[in-house]
């Protein structure tokens, strides 16, 4: 997963997958929240909203440095560290370096 256009990584950490590997995650930064897209959503979820957001980004397993999934955020960088350190089998093994 590549940085969007925009995108800043304003925090960065690892956490223990299986309690035993270690990944990376990440906090970024946008100026976009994406929208679904879907033309039965209401406007405010199916179009893409300007402003700033705070998103999850997990590394890969296998591949450090890699990100392949993505797991929520908000509209402050509190409300997404919140998600990563509450994360299911993850967050408490969270360690932020920055």
């Amino acid at each position: 997963m590549r940085l969007n256009e925009g995108e800043v990584v304003v925090k960065s950490g690892t956490f223990l997958y299986g309690g035993s590997v270690t990944c990376d995650l990440r906090i970024v930064r946008s100026q976009v929240r994406p929208g679904s897209c879907d033309p039965e959503d209401p406007p405010e979820l199916a179009n893409d909203i300007e402003g700033e957001f705070f998103y999850v980004q997990y590394g890969s397993t296998t591949h450090r440095g890699h990100f392949n999934a993505a797991g929520g955020g908000g509209a402050t960088m509190e409300e997404a560290i919140a998600i990563a350190e509450s994360a299911p089998g993850i967050g408490k093994t969270v360690k932020w370096i920055d």
